[in-house]
């Protein structure tokens, strides 16, 4: 998780970062308007998006002489193909004979202007990226860091199309009273191999982000308010997340969570799915490892990450499973990673997909015990029904749009 927000991103592009000729991007986004600015082969579309109401475009004529002199000249734009090369008279057959030695220079030249194309890329979004802010100084130590450590993976995700809505869906995180959640669900929205790659540089290896300290919120239990035994075999099978405490984290919807012991250990296969916008979703899947603490039964730690090396402790507040429709274990936990210490929450795991109103008695003392009011929770939909069509998802997306129309 990137801990930064997006301004703008000015791109240069050409074939070495994966897009076929010369394009400049900026993104921007103020009160839920979007600009784009493309120019491609010496024409520039501009276009405005103002939500789904409104759509604006502008086309215009685009000279490159604004950036170089001349193509040879100038960084970061593509070399003339091989085949497009023509003679003076406009006959292929005219066109003399390519040396090897010009084309050892060609091939030297074209990977020069690679680099500097991720150079320029990697220096204009940064540029763009850090917003001024009270805290000015860091945002530059930040940028610095970026340049001089991480400039391939930012190059690399300002050019790949889930990593920069991930950039620009942080924009819209700017002083916001839930920054960090909003950053945290745009991460949940585009993740991918691009993303994780950039912040493996920026926040674990070079820490360039600045990790966000630990306020205090989801301090650690007394040890007398959990469970006295807990046996983590019979934690094994299919459970459900019918109820969770954070919005950020616990609830999602279509929590199914499978655990298994192998080798002293409690192994989970979590699956959840996160809502995308136009009433669609993402599955998203993980893996995770828990070992019982030995004077502590109720306390579970999953440590030892290597994705931001991220550590989360599980304290077991109360439990029934006796192989019945209403067990339960209710879980509260706390967790840090190089971006973040001191995140937490808690959840409640039913066999039940939906939470058995039998058992919320006893959640409520639980709740109780470490500070908590359950009727904050919030429950679940485990439901777990098929995407609905596309056009279906479009329709109720425009409607949304219109209802908020004054």
């Amino acid at each position: 998780m990137a801990s930064m927000a997006a301004g703008s991103i000015c791109l240069f592009r050409d074939e070495s970062i994966g897009a076929a000729s010369i394009a400049v991007t900026i993104l921007a986004n103020r009160s839920s308007h979007m600009a784009k600015l493309l120019c491609y082969r010496g024409k520039a579309r501009a276009t405005m998006w103002m939500g789904i109401k409104t759509t604006r475009r502008l086309a215009m004529k685009c000279s490159l002489e604004s950036h170089c002199r001349s193509e040879s000249s100038c960084s970061g734009f593509p070399l003339p193909r091989k085949e497009e090369v023509t003679s003076s008279r406009g006959s292929r057959s005219g066109v003399p004979k390519v040396t090897e030695s010009a084309r050892e220079i060609f091939h030297l030249v074209r990977e020069w202007s690679q680099r500097r194309v991720i150079q320029l890329a990697a220096l204009a979004a940064c540029t763009f990226l850090i917003i001024p802010s009270a805290d000015a100084v860091d945002a530059l130590k930040t940028c610095a860091c970026l340049l001089k450590e991480c400039r391939i993976e930012l190059a690399k995700c300002v050019a790949n199309p889930s990593c920069a809505a991930n950039v620009a869906c942080l924009q819209t995180c700017n002083n916001r009273p839930d920054e960090t959640e909003c950053q945290i669900k745009c991460g949940d929205l585009f993740e991918n191999s691009v993303v994780d790659e950039f912040n493996e540089c920026a926040v674990s290896r070079k820490k360039c982000v600045p990790r966000k300290s630990d306020v205090g919120e989801f301090p650690v239990p007394d040890p007398a308010v959990l469970v006295k035994s807990f046996n983590m075999a019979d934690f094994t099978g299919k459970w459900f997340i019918s109820s969770g405490l954070n919005p950020t984290f616990d609830t999602f919807d279509c929590q199914l969570h499978e655990f298994h012991t192998e080798s002293n250990k409690l192994m989970g296969n979590l699956t959840w799915r996160i809502r995308t916008p136009d009433s669609g979703f993402f599955t998203r899947t993980a893996v995770q490892r828990f070992v019982q603490d030995p004077e502590q039964p109720g306390i579970l730690y999953n440590h030892d990450n290597e994705y931001l090396h991220y550590q989360d402790d599980w304290y077991i507040l109360s439990s029934k499973t006796e192989n019945k429709p209403d067990d339960y274990v209710f879980v509260y936990y706390r967790g840090r990673n190089d971006a973040w210490d001191g995140y937490g929450g808690a959840v409640v795991y039913t066999r039940s997909a939906v939470l058995p109103d039998s058992i919320v008695p006893e959640l409520e003392r639980a709740a109780k015990s470490v500070g908590r009011d359950f009727k904050d929770f919030i429950r679940t939909d485990n439901t777990c029904g098929p995407e609905p069509p596309l056009v279906e998802r479009i329709e109720k997306t425009v409607e949304e749009e219109l209802l908020e129309t004054p």
